[in-house]
């Protein structure tokens, strides 16, 4: 008998269709032969690796295949997303049928497994396929739903189980990093690569709530662990994958899994040459779109600023790499391999961006020629990037960087509200557009960007810092120490500082002065020089945190004597202690004639609580140093400040103001 009906939906295996509840759709062969298998063993558990061998007799690839199979039947089925009414997924053992399994010409209920057609022969999988059919089914390259013409009808599975599941889950999605399944295990970077590319695609996506690099690829060892992927990150669907390259050959293979129960929603395997990668990531990305029955925001490609050259890209998701590493040897490197891919493509607009930013991070450390050198490097390369692609998020990201630099806090805010627009759903752009905000005093609009960054890049380490601050300059301290506490577990070394510093207004002077004693050696280090000997750091400690004034006074004799050298070196945490140790005017003096890379990060601590931070926004000639480095600008577009009052107008027509 060539039909069946299984629950709702009649399964004709000669003309190779299955129509119920969900529509008619036409069905692959294989598809059809993993079914059969499933009938053979009616409501009893068949292992995946049974059904591998039995219907393609391959393992690599087979696993992937499997999952696309009965992704692509329950579709076909009309299987319910939740509670599976069909096929029940037994989590990392198989699959069973638990429908009741009918002949559709008498409508008899089978009562026993089906069982070999030849009398006396081991019970095999019912193959129903005649040489017509199969030259009919070759033209099928995949499931088509002959209903899906219909508005919604390519998300049956997802729209049935929308109401059971939280608004903050829905359509909530995390790319893990890709297996490396290349015979020298030395294609990693090309397999993070490609999962990047993939989760800057998907946030395109305007409705889907899409999980940042640095917390998805915190699961790189434990990817398996949907339950823990799904509490840690909490979303609803993770996509997974592999690359296999050989030679010339790459074969991709990605699946996209919904984490309450594993089920597979759509799977696929790319075969082609290593030049093909880029257009299958495109076509990945756009088939997780049609999955979750999701518009794209994009005209045009998704993956922007790319290139053709498989070599060119090669480099720069090396040198990519590189730059998140810390260290002066990585950010060297980057840049090398980062120059060799535009080298190779001049229009390689994501590259010159990623030169831009990566240049800036290790002009940070660097002496005065050297710094002075890569900044203009940046400027040139984050230019060059737009001049290509106007529209390149991260490029206009790196150019507000460069506006800080520049002392032009206007500029800067105008160019990161650039890169919001271009990709508003980027977890990194979110949050660093709230530290933006912050930098500015709209701690409000800090305190809201952050916190979204943060739900939607939960271990970024920069953003909980960022955040903590925020929240402590609000007076909100009950999820300070939290904040800090998560950035320190994933190894940022700032946030140990900035806890004693913040301990001191949630538990006392005690606990933030043994805080301070306690701190690493990794960060001690962040001071040298001039504070580089035990002394000298109890002597600061005692002015930073227990605001002992004849520490302070000493603190500052110390750092008064370094600044007068020639070529000091002037970063954030030698304008932090300025501030600390309570001399404004010479802050704001440094600011201005010694500009530093990333400047504007420690403009932040500006609007934390306490003497030190109010000392400098009531000294006279904080509105002449707010308006010189475009704060002024930036308040009269953006808003002004909870701690800034406007009184009026100069005689210049600049607006007279005050602060508290």
């Amino acid at each position: 008998m060539t039909v069946r009906r299984i629950g709702n939906a009649t399964v004709d295996f000669a003309q190779l269709t299955i129509e119920g509840d969900a529509g008619k759709f036409s069905v692959e062969p294989k598809v059809l032969e993993v079914l059969e298998l499933l009938i053979a063993h009616d409501r009893e558990l068949v292992e995946r690796e049974a059904l591998i061998d039995e219907v393609w007799g391959v393992s690599y690839g087979g696993d992937e295949r499997l999952s696309r199979a009965i992704s692509l039947l329950r579709k076909a089925l009309g299987d319910d997303a939740r509670n599976h009414r069909y096929i029940q997924t037994i989590p990392k053992r198989g699959y069973r049928l638990v429908a009741c399994i009918e002949d559709a010409a008498s409508d008899r209920a089978i009562a026993e497994p089906v069982k070999a057609v030849t009398q006396g022969t081991t019970p095999r999988p019912i193959v129903y396929m005649t040489g017509l059919g199969l030259a009919v089914v070759l033209v099928i390259a995949t499931i088509v739903s002959w209903s899906s013409l219909a508005p919604g009808g390519a998300n049956y599975a997802v729209q049935s189980s929308a109401g059971a599941v939280q608004p903050d889950q829905y359509n909530s999605i995390a790319v893990l990093p890709f297996s490396d399944l290349s015979p020298g295990g030395n294609q990693g970077y090309l397999a993070d690569g490609l999962a990047e590319e993939l989760i800057n695609a998907i946030t395109k996506f305007p409705d889907v709530r899409v999980i940042g690099q640095t917390s998805s690829f915190r699961f790189r060892e434990d990817a398996s662990d949907l339950d823990q992927v799904g509490e840690a990150l909490n979303v609803r669907f993770v996509v997974t994958g592999s690359v296999r390259k050989q030679q010339n050959q790459l074969r991709v293979t990605a699946q996209l899994v919904q984490i309450e129960d594993g089920h597979v929603m759509w799977s696929e395997t790319y075969d082609g040459n290593s030049d093909r990668l880029l257009g299958f990531q495109e076509s990945i990305a756009r088939a997780i779109a049609r999955e979750l029955n999701v518009a794209i925001a994009s005209r045009g490609q998704l993956l922007r600023g790319l290139t053709k050259s498989q070599e060119a890209y090669d480099l720069f998701v090396q040198g990519r790499y590189l730059s998140r590493q810390f260290g002066r040897d990585n950010k060297k490197a980057s840049l090398r391999l980062l120059r060799q891919a535009t080298e190779i493509d001049p229009e390689f607009a994501l590259a010159w961006a990623w030169i831009g930013r990566s240049g800036m991070l290790q002009a940070v450390s660097s002496d005065r020629a050297e710094r002075d050198q890569l900044i203009v490097e940046a400027r040139s390369a984050v230019n060059r990037a737009l001049s290509i692609d106007p529209e390149l998020a991260i490029a206009h990201y790196v150019q507000a960087l460069l506006h800080d630099y520049d002392l032009d806090l206007a500029a800067s805010q105008d160019a990161m509200e650039r890169a919001y627009q271009a990709d508003p759903n980027q977890p990194l752009v979110i949050s660093r557009r709230g530290h933006h905000y912050a930098n500015i005093g709209l701690i409000k609009k800090a305190d809201e960007f952050l916190t979204e960054g943060v739900r939607r890049d939960p271990t970024d380490s920069v953003a909980l810092l960022n955040l903590a601050r925020v929240k402590a300059a609000r007076g909100d301290y009950s999820k300070v120490l939290e904040l800090l506490d998560r950035s320190i577990d994933l190894e940022f070394t700032p946030a140990t500082g900035w806890k004693c510093i913040l301990l001191r207004y949630t538990e006392g002077e005690g606990a933030a002065t043994d805080c301070w004693m306690e701190l690493p050696l990794a960060f001690r280090q962040r001071y040298e020089p001039p504070f580089s000997v035990d002394q000298q750091w109890e002597l600061i400690g005692d002015a930073l945190v227990r605001g002992d004034e004849q520490a302070r006074t000493a603190a500052l004799d110390v750092l008064d004597r370094f600044l007068a050298q020639e070529n000091p070196t002037i970063n954030g945490y030698t304008m932090g202690m300025l501030i600390g140790l309570r001399r404004p005017e010479l802050y704001m003096e440094r600011f201005v004639s010694d500009p530093y890379p990333l400047n504007a990060n420690g403009l932040a601590s500006i609007w934390l609580p306490g003497e030190p931070y109010a000392a400098l926004r009531r000294h006279p000639e904080f509105p002449a140093f707010a308006e010189r480095i475009g704060m002024v600008r930036a308040w009269e577009k953006y808003g002004w400040p909870d701690q800034c009052t406007r009184r009026g107008t100069r005689a210049n027509g600049r607006p007279l103001f005050e602060c508290k």
